[in-house]
């Protein structure tokens, strides 16, 4: 059963292992708090997105400032990324995390460049890590409204209240982007309810 489970959530350690792998390479390269070093690397930056550099709102989703902004996004991902992988399975969790990402930073700099922030710098894993926690969102509200049971409605509150601590902590943190968090969470919650669509139509579709 361990070898089973091992083998199905291997996507969740080689996104970690990426990430790992870039913040060493920012180590290497010039510091990982270092601007210049992590705008070469491809951090986020809306005017230069604006001008052509789409990469961007790839990379940054893969490049972090500092080891306690890592290691934090990485905990957070090992714990989620296993459950959806487990759950959903390896290519619509990776869909889900990749879309939830690069949909977040892409967001984000439209709604930077409307608010003349051409040049700020955003890196981090956690608007796409906010997207698996928006999925979690769509399907415990869809299973506790099919099936209301005490132990459903548990599962909700607990996200809803993770939600709700993340977004405070935003607020408190000047570093932190609380829109970039905002923007993963709506695209992971939206892509949540697509899979439950498709999941209905096709039930539907095998009964008939």
């Amino acid at each position: 059963m361990n070898k089973i489970k091992t083998k199905r959530i291997y996507a969740t350690y080689i996104l970690i292992l990426l990430n790992v792998f870039l913040f060493a390479l920012e180590v290497k390269t010039g510091g990982s708090k270092d601007i210049n070093t992590l705008n070469y690397l491809g951090a986020l930056i809306p005017i230069k997105v604006l001008y052509g550099q789409w990469w961007r709102v790839i990379s940054a989703n893969f490049l972090h400032y500092g080891f306690m902004h890592l290691s934090s996004n990485m905990i957070a991902l090992y714990v989620l990324g296993k459950l959806i992988e487990i759950n959903l399975g390896v290519i619509r969790y990776l869909f889900i995390y990749l879309f939830s990402g690069i949909g977040a930073m892409l967001s984000y700099t439209i709604f930077s460049l409307f608010q003349g922030n051409n040049y700020t710098i955003l890196v981090g894993a956690s608007a796409a890590i906010m997207g698996l926690v928006g999925t979690l969102l769509a399907i415990s509200g869809y299973v506790w409204f099919k099936k209301k049971t005490p132990l459903n409605a548990k599962r909700l509150r607990f996200i809803i209240m993770v939600i709700i601590i993340q977004f405070v902590f935003d607020n408190l943190i000047p570093q932190v982007s609380f829109h970039s968090h905002l923007f993963g969470l709506i695209f992971g919650f939206l892509l949540g309810i697509i899979i439950l669509c498709l999941k209905f139509n096709l039930s539907a579709g095998d009964r008939a």
